[in-house]
């Protein structure tokens, strides 16, 4: 059975983000060409990291899985209770070295078996301190990206606000706009009556003038043809008196050259 925590690299707490990080990073240093790798072994590979990707990306399949792998080394741990994996072959292999007679070989063959047991366990421990460090670089780039995540939602929340806030500011240039146009009409409105009114007064005034003009002049008319007609009653009045003045003077005349007459006419009949 895989352990698919060591597969991917993971704790066993390891969140879905942090499993998917892993897998995301054991996919891509799996298909980087400087992996010399045949295409065999690594599409075997691949197949395993999908599979354990998979299944504890899932809850439903992690918890079954978290499930079977703890019985699974229970299982392992009640087969040898208190001794490690080596020791079952380890005994047999020095079972027969005495049975051959050959001790020095089964001490060789023990040596060659402890040897190996320690670079096994070098190698677990590199793998398991190669997982912890994978496992911390994929929390720090999980918290990293967290952070960027936490940061980019602050930009776009100002952005939204100031876009918000231009559009307010737009609105409300746009209300006193408004309020300044209906100003302003209402303003020409007022101004255009005052005009009407004021040209409507000034015809009016002008109408008047020129009524009382006309009226004065009809008058100033009268007045000149009565002045013109007490001139005339005058001039004739004159010429009557200048008429009666001179019968009168002619008159007198004739009385005083009748009455010379007479008087010479006396005067010769002496």
């Amino acid at each position: 059975m895989h352990d698919y925590y060591q597969v991917l690299g993971v704790a066993r707490g390891a969140s879905a983000r942090l499993v998917k990080l892993a897998f995301e990073a054991k996919t891509k240093a799996l298909d980087d060409p400087g992996y010399a790798a045949p295409a065999a072994e690594k599409q075997a590979e691949a197949r395993l990291l999908k599979e354990a990707f998979v299944t504890l990306s899932l809850d439903a399949k992690r918890v079954a899985y978290d499930e079977k792998l703890a019985a699974w080394e229970k299982a392992g741990e009640a087969a040898a209770p208190g001794r490690p994996a080596w020791l079952a072959p380890a005994a047999a292999v020095v079972a027969l070295a005495l049975a051959g007679g050959g001790f020095a070989a089964w001490r060789n063959h023990a040596q060659e078996g402890e040897a190996r047991r320690l670079e096994a366990e070098r190698v677990a421990a590199e793998q398991a301190a190669e997982a912890q460090r994978q496992a911390e670089r994929a929390e720090r780039a999980a918290a990293s990206a967290e952070r960027r995540e936490e940061l980019e939602a602050t930009r776009r929340a100002r952005a939204e606000e100031r876009r918000l806030q231009a559009e307010r500011n737009a609105y409300d240039r746009y209300q006193r706009n408004q309020e300044y146009s209906a100003r302003s009409q209402e303003a020409a409105a007022a101004n255009a009556a005052r005009r009407a009114d004021y040209e409507k007064r000034a015809a009016e005034d002008r109408a008047r003038r020129e009524e009382e003009a006309q009226r004065r002049a009809a008058q100033a008319e009268v007045d000149r043809q009565k002045a013109y007609l007490r001139n005339l009653e005058q001039e004739e009045a004159r010429a009557r008196a200048e008429r009666h003045e001179r019968a009168l003077r002619e008159a007198r005349e004739r009385e005083y050259r009748e009455a010379l007459e007479e008087r010479r006419k006396r005067l010769q009949q002496r």
